[in-house]
């Protein structure tokens, strides 16, 4: 008995001192690169293409873009494709401070960040990029994306929360800044499109106005309509048409 007990004994040293020298394998391979989504154009453009499907663009699905609700820019990226992701953080940089700032970091899980933290200034370009983290500590750097904001056009009419009759609907607002051409977008009240109308700045003066179709709304059964003002001015050094989005708008529809 005490020759087996001291067997066993001196089996299990040996087996502890074995599996001491036997290091736990760390992981120290990088994350795949993550890729930010450019400014591929805005909600009431054609469909375009992008990583070879078609995109029917809206102001989810668009790139980098202005933000409606203040002087703020969203920026995109494709969808992760590491199951080991931590979070990630958010760099910017403009053309009058040039070297990279973390702003942010944010959970892994998201696929958009708007930096809305504070009021960006118009007509600076804004740069970004982002740096995702694994839960062993390795990290990659995505390549760079950049937008530049337009000052917001100012609506005017119909007033926000107004009643109106959704036949005779007049849209007047108040140009600020210098652009090429407005957009009237309006959405339903679940913000699906419903309607644009692209109205080029060819004219001298500051308020405009154009009339919503007598008949857009006729087979319309919701209770209330959003519109907004974007503005747009083609950028060549960028090669696209930089903008603003206007503060949304709501119209109760008036069917007495």
């Amino acid at each position: 008995m005490n020759k087996i007990f001291w067997l066993l004994t001196v089996c299990s040293l040996v087996l502890f001192a074995c599996s001491g020298k036997d290091k736990l394998t760390i992981d120290k391979i990088p994350p795949i690169r993550p890729i930010l989504i450019p400014h591929l154009g805005d909600w009431g453009d054609g469909p375009v293409e992008y990583n070879g499907q078609t995109v029917y663009l809206t102001d989810e699905n668009n790139g980098i873009d202005a933000l409606p609700d203040g002087n703020w820019i969203r920026v995109s990226w494709e969808h992760f494709l590491d199951t080991d992701l931590d979070y990630v953080k958010i760099y910017r940089f403009d053309e009058f401070n040039p070297t990279p700032v973390l702003i942010d970091s944010i959970s892994s899980n998201n696929e958009y960040y708007s930096d809305s933290r504070s009021q960006l200034s118009t007509h600076t370009r804004f740069y970004y990029f982002i740096e995702v983290v694994d839960n062993s500590g390795n990290s990659a750097i995505s390549d760079t994306v950049s937008y530049c904001l337009l000052s917001k056009q100012i609506p005017i009419a119909p007033a926000n929360g107004s009643l109106a009759n959704p036949s005779n609907i007049t849209f007047e607002w108040q140009k600020s800044g210098e652009i090429d051409k407005f957009r009237i977008l309006v959405l339903d009240e679940d913000r699906f499109y419903l309607w644009h109308r692209d109205i080029p700045v060819a004219t001298e003066g500051d308020f405009f106005d154009t009339q919503l179709p007598a008949n857009l709304l006729q087979n319309y059964t919701g209770d209330f309509i959003y519109w907004r003002i974007d503005a747009f001015r083609w950028d060549s050094e960028l090669e696209f048409y930089i903008g603003s989005e206007s503060y949304e708008q709501i119209i109760y529809l008036n069917r007495n």
